[in-house]
Parts: C-alpha cells; sequence; structure tokens
C-alpha cells in the first residue's frame, strides 16, 4: 500500500493521533506507509516547554491563542485556560505521564539553553476533565511499545514555534524505539507558514517548506 496520512498544526495532531490507532487496527495497520507531521501539537500536558516561554507572543500562534483553542476541545469553562496558562490545570493522577512528556530528557541540548525543568504543579484545578490524561488528545502519552508500531515518519518544526518542542521530543521518542524518521528544522520559520504561499501574503518560507514535504513524499511513497 502506498499510503500516507499528512497534516500541518492542528491537522498534523491528527494524523499522529490516527496513525497510531490506525496500527493498532488490525484491518489497516499493514495500509499505512508513512505519516508526515508539519509543526505539529503532541501534548498537553506541560504548557511552559522552553518554546512556549520563548515563543510566548507568536509570531501568528501566541501561547495564550494556543492555550485557549486547546481548551475548546474539552470545555467553555474559563478555569480551564486560567489554570493552563499557569502550568497547573493537570490532576494528581496524571503523575506517572509526566515521564513521556520530560522535555529535559528529549529535548536536543541546543534547545534547552538555560531553561530549568520544573514539574508542573499537579490537583491545583478541581473540575475534572479526563480528556486530558487521553493519548488522542496528546500522541506523546503512549509508550514505547506503541511507538514502536508507528511507519516510516516526516517531521517539520519551526524555530519560532511556541509547539517546536513537541515536534522535537516526538522526533527523539521515535528514534529511541527505532522507527525511521526524517526530520526538517527550519531556523527561520514559524507556525502557520505553509498557509503563506500566494498572494497577498506570499512568503518564500511557505514554499520552502511545501517544496520540503513534497520532495520527501516523492522519494518515500
Amino acid at each position: 500500500m502506498r499510503i500516507c496520512i499528512a497534516g500541518d498544526s492542528s491537522g498534523a495532531s491528527l494524523t499522529a493521533t490516527v496513525t497510531q490507532l490506525l496500527k493498532n487496527d488490525p484491518v489497516f495497520k499493514n495500509k499505512i506507509k508513512a505519516q508526515a507531521l508539519i509543526y505539529p501539537g503532541l501534548q498537553v500536558l506541560d504548557s511552559l516547554l522552553p518554546s512556549h516561554q520563548e515563543n510566548e507572543h507568536g509570531p501568528l500562534l501566541t501561547r495564550d491563542m494556543a492555550i485557549k483553542m486547546t481548551c475548546l476541545y474539552l470545555t467553555r469553562d474559563e478555569a480551564l485556560p486560567q489554570a493552563m496558562r499557569k502550568n497547573q490545570h493537570m490532576p494528581q493522577e496524571s503523575r506517572h505521564l509526566f515521564k513521556f512528556v520530560n522535555w529535559s530528557n528529549f529535548l536536543p541540548d541546543k534547545y534547552k539553553k538555560n531553561y530549568i525543568y520544573m514539574k508542573p504543579v499537579l490537583g491545583r484545578l478541581n473540575l475534572s476533565y479526563p480528556a486530558l490524561l487521553d493519548s488522542r488528545l496528546s500522541p506523546l502519552l503512549v509508550n514505547d511499545s506503541q511507538l514502536q508500531k508507528c511507519p516510516l515518519t516526516y517531521i517539520i518544526t519551526c524555530q519560532y514555534d511556541i509547539l517546536r518542542d513537541d515536534g522535537l521530543m516526538y522526533v527523539t521518542r521515535l528514534q529511541n524505539v527505532g522507527v525511521n524518521v526524517v526530520h526538517d528544522h527550519l531556523e527561520d520559520g514559524f507556525h502557520g507558514a505553509l498557509s503563506f504561499m500566494s498572494a497577498p501574503f506570499y512568503l518564500q518560507l511557505g514554499v520552502r517548506i511545501k517544496d520540503k514535504y513534497i520532495s520527501w513524499l516523492e522519494e518515500n511513497l
């Protein structure tokens, strides 16, 4: 089969989830050859990764916008985004999951810089949102044996993107379990750049991202 599941931004998040689910399905597990994730968001547990702090004010996607849009998957109650801004939104029973998103273990040193890993404060939010613990919302939460089932993977990350570190952690975790991963990092890139490929907002950066993805697709599918 020559099927590749692909997406950018929230579409990349869905791509990771759908690919994981299909690789566990006996009917479809052998039909997916590849997945392509363009600046994906892959976890909601920790809202203070280095990329969240460096790119808090954008460009294009700010930390506050990302938190608001993420929370809309779960609720319109303002309590959740308020807690997430302080990194105090996860329940006590999520403690065992942080080993999957501990950026101090999975980020390359150049992206850690002088940031110090601080464990999020758990159990401050009185309301319960079970989906916060669900790997369908946070694909980084699956264990290594599940990640091993992933097909050939292509990931693009951008330096000026609050979601940068989600993609970087996924690259590391997939490589650690032996998945074939091709990773392109754009030092001048920002979230959403793929949308700027035509007038009146034409950017060569968007074309470069498209060309990198199409080139990989032609070589591997």
